[in-house]
């Protein structure tokens, strides 16, 4: 019923708990497709024995890496199962998230069901693990090694109270039209891709752009909203994203994180092309303004964090950031929706870049 697609690349320090999580799910009925993308490591013969152990689980080996977004392009062609959920390799689930998902799938207007995240660690790994007894290695021990039981008979021994006490009752979620996600859900930072059961059949003809590397789940999700007819949205937090130190939004500066304004000016300049079909366009475009301008205050103090020889060979870089601040600034609100710390930083990057690069990184570098 659910295929579940995970792209991994040089993932031997997390993969194993990332798929122990999944054979311990109480929803039983479903594949998972480990997608790698030519890892280097021990990766690939660590998906291997997981395939051996467990005939859910199928590994398509790539002989390049080409991202995340092929990765998942390359599972969804693999897919078999009415429903297809996108798990990212360092991630993990609670026992019961593709339960609650599911159940919320019975009602055939919905088309999506999300659930909420907890920014969780290694220790949170660990506690977890205890409760639900999953076999397998551990971080940098063989895949080969452990317990050889999974699922129901895996989960905890605490009574079900006790456990929903701990991590929440709510099954539901309430519901918002494809039409308006874009507005109640994307424009409210629910911009990921994962974390979501889809309908296959609202997905199939739609890819992950390959050509982003920061925002192309958010891009996926818009397109696919839009052609959603309900989409629930639940508060219980299933699904636990792993803090990496070493994931996209925390590494220094690269010219790929110019993907994050990049994404946010394809929604804003589709909107504006599209004002006046809906009632509500005015104040789409404005809120989708603020988020670009945000936007390009984060990627501007990336750069500030650079030393400033560096920052000098990005200087075409930090002009593009500037010019699309100071057009997106003329969109009547979008200035407006900042809080006032962003107003002040926003002024005076738009009037003196210069001045706030070595400002801000001189208040960093100073913590």
């Amino acid at each position: 019923m659910i295929s579940i697609i995970v792209p991994v690349y040089n993932g031997e320090a997390y993969i194993d708990r990332c798929v122990q999580s999944v054979l311990a799910q109480e929803y039983r009925d479903f594949e998972l497709i480990l997608v790698d993308g030519a890892s280097t490591d021990s990766t690939l013969s660590r998906c291997r024995v997981w395939q051996k152990r467990d005939d859910r689980v199928s590994v398509i080996h790539t002989p390049i890496n080409r991202g995340v977004s092929a990765g998942r392009n390359k599972g969804m062609e693999k897919a078999r199962g009415e429903f297809v959920f996108f798990l990212d390799a360092d991630d993990w689930l609670l026992p019961d998230c593709l339960m609650r998902l599911f159940g919320q799938m019975k009602d055939a207007r919905i088309d999506i069901a999300g659930c909420a995240f907890s920014r969780c660690t290694n220790e949170d790994w660990d506690r977890l693990a205890k409760r639900i007894r999953v076999g397998g290695a551990k971080e940098g021990g063989s895949a080969e090694a452990g317990a050889d039981v999974y699922g129901p008979q895996a989960l905890p021994e605490m009574p079900q109270d006790a456990y929903t006490a701990e991590y929440g009752t709510d099954a539901g979620g309430r519901l918002i039209a494809g039409r308006d996600f874009l507005q109640e859900g994307i424009l409210r930072q629910d911009t990921r891709c994962w974390s979501k059961l889809y309908r296959r059949s609202l997905i199939e003809g739609h890819l992950f752009r390959r050509d982003f590397t920061i925002g192309e789940d958010m891009l996926f999700l818009w397109e696919v909203a839009a052609e959603a007819n309900l989409i629930s949205s639940s508060d219980y937090p299933g699904y636990c994203y792993y803090c990496n130190p070493g994931g996209t939004m925390l590494r220094r500066f690269r010219k790929s994180d110019m993907d994050q304004i990049r994404c946010w000016q394809l929604v804003l300049e589709s909107l504006q092309r599209d004002a006046g079909k809906t009632g509500n366009d005015t104040s789409v475009i404005s809120e989708c303004a603020t988020i670009l301008l945000i936007s390009c205050m984060l990627v501007a103090g990336k750069l500030a964090l650079l030393p400033a020889w560096e920052r000098r060979q990005h200087k075409e870089l930090r002009r593009q950031c500037g010019e699309t601040l100071a057009k997106t600034m003329a969109i009547p609100g979008a200035y407006k929706g900042l809080d006032r710390g962003y107003r002040i930083k926003t002024m005076l990057f738009r009037y003196a870049p210069e001045v706030y690069l070595f400002l801000y990184h001189l208040l960093k570098k100073n913590k």
